[in-house]
């Protein structure tokens, strides 16, 4: 237990600015009065941290992480409890690091472009060997607990966070919360992230390092395309995509990735664990030989054209242009996956407003060429005139000019996690905000699930976008037959708070045999759903009595006296 200075949590650190808050605990910046550097201070919540219990479970995160030492994971400096107006308050003392999310970084500029992707997936997977050699699974590798900052080389670079689901290699996932990965009678659940879980984690089964592998295939996908490989508003299905379907292809969501990453994230996604890769390593060795085996980029070449002609287009447009352009599909849609690097969009605020105005350059001549590639030059329609008689002589009249109408400006449509930031982001890049269309999800109400046109795809400005928005409440699913495991995992994930009984029947005993609210009735998240469980007929005891079995016994014969 550590003393309270006036001022100071822990008697220690001197809270800044909020960096973050969930649902177990809140970030702040901090400064160490002992050290004077600046640190990250994680407090859990005051509710949670009166159990003794919640406590311990917090602290293990911190422990778990502490016994992996790696420059891509984030570093513990400390860790303990201390007494707040007579509450018990357990705290986490870790570096603070520069940067976003990956998941911010997405929201906020869209995909990744490959080569910075890959970078992020490298540091990732060079993470991970470290983690799986300590002999610890981490289980929620997800685009929010991979930090990206910037290197002195421009390179985007990433560091793991967040060890709260973190366990031994070979346990399971079941558990109550996300505090919690220990399953007892009372408790029946799987804690994972639905998004990003592998197929063991989500069926109860014990997770090893090829879980981890699973979910840094996702990442992968994510960093690619700008969206989770299964998505969806109904987290039943999104469970049943990640146990059943086959894994999505990058490059048929954004075209221009390179085959030879798809393989890699189809390999990482498969659903038997023995069929991924064997280690992080090989996984990272793979990425690397995919994407340095390509063909290198062509000379950045300046194109003069003398006035009435079309400059010719550059070998390989694609890779001849500014980092910033690609070539775009059929239809105009620009590859999410080829846009702007991190690099070009971060760093000081003179790098990123030059950044910006060679992004408009290259869209502004790059794109024509790479529309009119391959095609001849346009006919001009002049009016002919006949030839002057010698006695007159008079000038030819100007030839009238045809004007061809130039094609309307385009963006790409912005990927925004709320209406408000789908408002600004839509009116930021020249759109129009549409129809809000609410329906029901497993999501925060306002959550923005979809847009027409969907997010990366080119469209012309002042297209009016519509979404579609988490309404607040979800269908409660259909759980009958299902063990009470199950129920409980699909409840949850459905955005419900399940309860259970039990009820006699003929069915199973253990499985659901009814549930109150019925499956199909539409609640408010965070509802509570009852589940009722079998327990089998009592067999019935008879109260009549048993009789007793007649005697055969023979009587002995009286002997008459002589």
């Amino acid at each position: 237990m550590t003393d309270c200075r006036p001022g100071l949590v822990a008697g220690r650190f001197r809270l800044g600015g909020l960096l973050g808050s969930g649902g177990t605990a809140s970030v702040f910046s901090a400064r160490d009065e002992r050290s004077g550097e600046m640190v990250a201070v994680k407090l859990l919540h005051p509710h949670l941290s009166r159990s003794e219990l919640v406590r311990d479970a917090f602290l293990l995160e911190a422990r778990r992480a502490a016994r992996v030492s790696h420059p891509g994971i984030v570093s513990v400096i400390d860790l303990g409890t201390f007494e707040d107006h007579g509450g018990t308050i357990a705290w986490i003392a870790q570096s603070l690091l520069p940067g976003v999310s990956l998941a911010e970084r997405v929201r906020e500029s869209g995909a990744l472009a490959v080569a910075d992707a890959v970078s992020v997936v490298r540091d990732l997977l060079d993470a991970l060997g470290a983690v799986h050699a300590a002999g610890v699974v981490h289980r929620d590798v997800s685009p929010a607990n991979v930090m990206i900052h910037i290197d002195d080389d421009g390179k985007p670079r990433a560091t793991l966070l967040d060890f709260g689901l973190a366990d031994a290699v070979g346990a399971t996932a079941l558990g109550d919360d996300v505090l919690r990965s220990s399953v007892t009678a009372a408790t029946s659940g799987v804690v994972a992230n639905a998004e990003y879980a592998s197929p063991e984690q989500l069926s109860g089964r014990s997770v090893g390092p090829a879980g981890d592998l699973y979910q840094a295939g996702g990442l992968l996908y994510f960093a690619l395309t700008g969206r989770p490989p299964f998505s969806g508003d109904d987290r039943a299905a999104l469970v049943r995509a990640h146990l059943y379907a086959p894994p999505p292809v990058p490059s048929v969501a954004v075209r221009g990735i390179p085959s030879e990453l798809d393989r890699v994230v189809v390999r990482a996604l498969l659903k038997e664990p023995g069929d991924r890769f064997t280690d992080a390593a090989e996984m990272r060795d793979t990425i690397l030989a995919a994407t340095t085996t390509r063909r290198p980029p062509v000379a950045r070449t300046r194109v003069a054209a003398s006035a009435g002609t079309r400059p010719s287009a550059p070998p390989d447009l694609r890779t001849a242009a500014a980092p910033a352009a690609s070539t775009p599909p059929a239809g105009g849609a620009a590859p999410a996956g080829n846009a702007a690097s991190v690099s070009d969009r971060s760093g000081p605020g003179g790098g990123t407003i030059l950044a910006v105005v060679v992004l408009l350059a290259a869209v502004a001549t790059v794109v024509p060429l790479v529309a009119g590639a391959g095609r001849a030059a346009p006919t001009s329609h002049v009016a002919t005139f006949a030839p002057p008689t010698a006695a007159t002589a008079p000038s030819p009249p100007p030839a009238p000019v045809v004007d061809t109408p130039a094609p309307a400006a385009e963006s790409v449509v912005p990927a925004a996690t709320t209406v408000a930031d789908a408002r600004a982001a839509l009116v930021a890049a020249g759109f129009d905000v549409g129809d809000i269309v609410e329906q029901p999800s497993a999501q925060a109400a306002g959550t923005v699930l979809a847009s027409d046109p969907p997010p990366g795809v080119t469209a012309p400005r002042g297209t009016a976008v519509r979404l579609v928005v988490a309404s607040g409440s979800n269908v409660v699913p259909e759980v009958s037959g299902m063990d009470a495991a199950a129920a409980v995992s699909t409840l949850r994930a459905a955005g419900f708070a399940p309860t259970q009984t039990t009820v006699f029947s003929d069915r199973p005993a253990g499985t659901v045999a009814a549930m109150e609210p019925a499956s199909g009735s539409t609640l408010h998240l965070g509802s509570g759903v009852t589940i009722s469980l079998a327990m089998p007929q009592a067999t019935p005891v008879s109260t009549t009595p048993t009789p007793s079995p007649t005697s055969s016994i023979t009587p002995t014969p009286t002997v008459a006296p002589r």
